[in-house]
């Protein structure tokens, strides 16, 4: 009987752990092209491009998360402090990292930005790993 308990004690308490974590989905290596967005105004209003860009800007500074805005309209947030990315709001990129879709974050292991028509290599902050 104790062994019993035991163990049911044991699947209850482990339980939502495995949940959490299939839940994630295995991540595979993908490059995501598409514009660099703010999550809050994207998401909420479809606000992109040039005439955003300054308010992307402010929204990064901030701390709103940046996300990248595919050609259909999928978005992954980017797992990175958003200041770090604040300078290349509205522009082209093309994100290379760990995809968990269903989340639909990404974890960029590279970051190029189209500028001048030019892509260039956005040199990612230091982070805890």
């Amino acid at each position: 009987m104790k062994r019993h308990f035991a163990l049911i004690t044991l699947l209850v308490l482990t339980l939502p752990v495995v949940a959490v974590l299939a839940g994630q989905g295995e991540a595979k290596k993908k490059t995501i092209v598409g514009e660099l967005v703010d999550s809050k105004c994207y998401l909420a209003m479809g606000a992109r491009g040039e005439g955003h860009r300054a308010c992307a800007v402010k929204c990064a500074k901030m701390g709103i998360p940046v996300a990248i805005a595919d050609a259909k309209g999928n978005t992954y947030t980017i797992a990175l402090p958003a200041p770090a990315l604040a300078q290349y709001q509205g522009l082209q990129a093309r994100v290379t990292g760990k995809v968990f879709e269903t989340s639909r974050t990404i974890i960029p292991m590279k970051i190029e930005v189209k500028k001048d028509g030019r892509w260039t290599e956005v040199e990612l902050p230091k982070t805890m790993m």
